[in-house]
């Protein structure tokens, strides 16, 4: 899919933030929770985490797929903020593929455990400020 240079903008800007904050909804509101963002995955409008089967974030995923994802860099001030559709996805192949060494500090049976599971959060909507500049991109529908 052909992508806007501000979108283009915003992807580079936030392949170079390493956390950003997850919220998703559930039985006693929003929720939110610091994630690891995997830079190192080029971003098409999609952000992938890694995260154990059981947790919160998977029940409120499962129940409402809406998520907000927030990045802060206050180094080059840029602030992206992600409204999405969550999904969590059983994929051996895939975990493979995005896995990275440093995740071993939280899943010690590496992507092969079958308690590890990844969340999709497919962008429907970005809004940035800072440095980037000013944007608001509304994602066609996949």
């Amino acid at each position: 899919m052909k992508r806007s240079q501000e979108f283009r903008d915003v992807a580079k800007a936030m392949g170079t933030i390493d956390f950003c904050m997850m919220q998703t909804v559930g039985p006693h509101g929003v929720s939110t929770r610091p994630m690891s963002n995997n830079g190192e995955v080029e971003y098409d409008g999609d952000n992938w985490f890694f995260t154990s089967a059981g947790t919160a974030k998977v029940r409120d995923i499962q129940q409402d797929a809406r998520v907000q994802l927030v990045f802060a860099d206050t180094k080059a001030v840029n602030f992206i903020s992600v409204w999405g559709q969550g999904e969590v996805i059983q994929d051996a192949d895939l975990k493979k593929k995005l896995w990275r060494k440093e995740l071993q500090e939280w899943f010690p049976e590496g992507p092969e455990d079958e308690g590890v599971l990844l969340i999709k959060v497919s962008a429907t909507r970005i809004q940035s400020w800072g440095q980037m500049g000013e944007h608001a991109l509304d994602l066609d529908a996949r």
